[in-house]
C-alpha cells in the first residue's frame, strides 16, 4: 500500500465508484448507527460523495479536493480525518494511481443492514462503548420492531414452483444471458466483507485451529460462524490458535456441543492468559516504515530498545495487564472498551497503542487509562502518521520535551514576576520642591518638640548663660583697651 496520505492537497484529482448508486442510503441505519461512531463530519462526507457517485454513474469523472472542502467548508488535514474513519467502518474504500501518485479512486460501500451491523462484534462494542447501554438499548429497539404474537398458525403460502412454471430443460442448462449477467454483478459486487475489521487471515490460520478442535466434541460448524469474534479476540489479546483452541473447549455447551460466543468472550475477558506470540500488524506497513525503524531503533537506549521490543511482540490488552501487574494493578472494564475501541478503529497499529499504553501508565504516572488523554494523543500520532513503535517514542520524547519546556517557561514567569527590583527615582520639579518644604518643616517640627522637652527653667538657664557669656566678652575687650 502506498503512503502517499502526506501528499494529500486541495489540488490532489479524485474519481468516485459506487456500485449501488442505483440504491438510496439507507439514512437510519447511517445515523442511528454509524453516526455515534464516526462523527457528523465523516457522515456529511459520505453523504456528498455518496450524491456525487450517483451523478457521475461511474464515468471516471476528476473531481479535486478542493471541491469538498468548499461543500463542507473545512480544510484538507479535517477532510482526511473524515475519509479515514469511512474507511475504518467500510464505508469508504480508498486506492491510489500507481501511476499518477496524486490521483485518487472513493469506492462506495453500502452501510450494513442493521442485523449485519450488530452482528458485527467490533462495530457492536464500539457503539455501545460509545453511547452507553441505556442508549444502545433504545438504539436496537427503534431499529427493530418486535412482531406481535399471533397465536399458532400454519404457513400456506404458494411456492414459486406451483404459481410459476419453468421449462425443465432452462433449469438443467442455464441461458447465456443469465450466465453473462451473474459474471457481471460477481465482478462488480460492491459485497461488504466484515473481516477486514479483525486480525488479517495471514496472522491468524483459522484452518488450523479448526485441524485442532477436529477430534473434538465441539461442533464445527458453530466454530466457523465464530470466526469474526475469534478474529477481532486475536486482535484484542494475541491469542494463538492452541490456546484458542482450549478456551473454545471451555465456552462449549456440553448438551449441545455447540461454542457459546457470548461465554467464549466473558472467559477470555476474565482471565486472558495467552503464551507470548508476536502479534504483525498490517495497519499503514510499507517497506519504508520497517527501514526507518530499523534506524531509529539504534538511537534509542537499552531501556527504550527493550520497551519497543515487547510493544511489537504483544496485543494491547496483553500488554495493559503486564503493565497492571506490575504496579499492583488490574484491568477496568472501561479500560477495555478503550483499547478495544482503539484496535478496532484501525488507525493506529497496535505497537503504537502498546506504547500510548507505556507512555500515559509509566511515562506520566497515570494510575488508570483516561479516556480524554488516550483519545488526545491517538488522533494527534494518526494525523502525524506513526506507523511503529519508534516514531511512537519520538512523539512520546517530543511531547515530554514540550511539556518540560513550558514548565521552565512558566518558572521564569513566576521568579520575574514575584523578585524584588530596584527603582530609580524620578520626580518632576514641582514634586521635588514639595519633597523640600516637607522636609524642612518636619526640621522645624522636630526642634519644636526637642525644646517641649526640656521644660521652661531649662530654656531661662539657657539663655542666662548666653547673656553671661556674652557680658564677659564685652569686659575683656574694655580691658585690653
Amino acid at each position: 500500500m502506498l503512503n502517499s496520505e502526506n501528499k494529500l492537497t486541495p489540488d490532489s484529482k479524485y474519481l468516485v465508484l459506487n456500485a449501488s448508486a442505483n440504491k438510496s442510503v439507507d439514512q437510519s441505519v447511517l445515523t442511528n448507527l454509524y453516526l455515534p461512531i464516526i462523527g457528523r463530519g465523516a457522515v456529511q462526507l459520505y453523504n456528498l460523495l455518496w450524491s456525487l457517485s450517483v451523478s457521475d454513474h461511474n464515468r471516471l469523472i476528476l473531481h479535486k479536493h478542493f471541491e469538498l472542502q468548499s461543500i463542507l467548508d473545512i480544510g484538507i488535514d479535517k477532510l482526511l480525518r473524515y475519509r479515514r474513519k469511512l474507511e475504518a467502518v467500510n464505508l469508504l474504500v480508498t486506492s491510489v494511481s500507481l501511476t499518477s501518485p496524486d490521483s485518487y479512486v472513493y469506492s462506495m460501500r453500502e452501510p450494513c443492514t442493521a442485523t449485519e451491523f450488530l452482528k458485527t462484534d467490533i462495530l457492536s462494542i464500539l457503539l455501545l462503548g460509545r453511547v452507553g447501554e441505556d442508549t444502545y438499548n433504545r438504539i436496537v429497539a427503534r431499529l427493530f420492531i418486535p412482531m406481535p404474537d399471533v397465536g399458532q398458525v400454519k404457513n400456506v403460502s404458494a411456492s414459486l414452483l406451483d404459481v410459476f412454471q419453468i421449462p425443465e430443460n432452462s433449469v438443467k442448462n442455464i441461458p447465456g444471458p443469465v450466465n453473462i449477467a451473474k459474471q457481471t454483478i460477481s465482478g462488480n459486487s460492491a459485497e461488504l466483507n466484515h473481516l477486514y475489521l479483525e486480525a488479517s487471515k495471514e496472522e491468524f490460520d483459522f484452518n488450523l485451529l479448526l485441524d485442532i478442535l477436529e477430534n473434538s466434541y465441539v461442533d464445527a460448524a458453530s466454530v466457523k460462524a465464530a470466526q469474526p469474534l475469534i478474529l477481532s479476540e486475536y486482535s484484542l489479546y494475541g491469542i494463538d490458535e492452541i490456546k484458542m483452541g482450549e478456551l473454545i473447549k471451555k465456552a462449549t455447551n456440553l448438551n449441545t456441543n455447540k461454542l457459546n460466543q457470548k461465554s467464549l468472550k466473558f472467559i477470555i475477558a476474565r482471565d486472558f492468559t495467552q503464551p507470548q506470540v508476536r502479534v504483525t500488524d498490517s495497519i499503514n506497513k510499507n517497506p519504508e516504515d520497517d527501514a526507518d525503524a530499523q534506524q531509529l531503533v539504534q538511537q534509542f537506549d537499552q531501556p527504550t530498545q527493550q520497551v519497543i521490543q515487547i510493544s511489537k511482540e504483544n496485543a494491547p490488552i496483553s500488554f495493559l495487564k503486564q503493565i497492571k501487574d506490575q504496579k499492583g494493578g488490574m484491568v477496568t472494564a472501561g479500560e477495555q472498551r478503550m483499547i478495544r475501541e482503539l484496535v478496532s478503529k484501525g488507525l493506529l497499529p497496535r505497537e503504537v497503542i502498546n506504547v500510548l499504553i507505556y507512555y500515559v501508565l509509566i511515562g506520566i504516572g497515570n494510575s488508570t487509562l483516561n479516556q480524554n488523554l488516550v483519545n488526545t494523543i491517538a488522533d494527534n500520532w494518526a494525523q502525524n502518521h506513526v506507523t511503529n513503535a519508534e516514531k511512537a517514542i519520538l512523539q512520546v520524547q517530543k511531547r515530554t520535551e514540550e511539556k518540560q519546556e513550558k514548565e521552565t517557561q512558566r518558572s521564569r514567569r513566576r521568579y520575574s514576576s514575584g523578585g524584588r527590583r530596584q527603582i530609580t527615582e524620578t520626580l518632576p520639579d514641582w514634586a521635588k520642591k514639595e519633597k523640600q518644604q516637607t522636609k524642612e518643616a518636619s526640621k522645624k517640627a522636630k526642634q519644636s518638640a526637642e525644646q517641649q522637652k526640656t521644660g521652661p527653667d531649662e530654656a531661662e538657664r539657657k539663655r542666662v548663660n548666653e547673656e553671661l557669656a556674652e557680658l564677659r566678652k564685652r569686659k575683656e575687650k574694655r580691658g585690653e583697651n
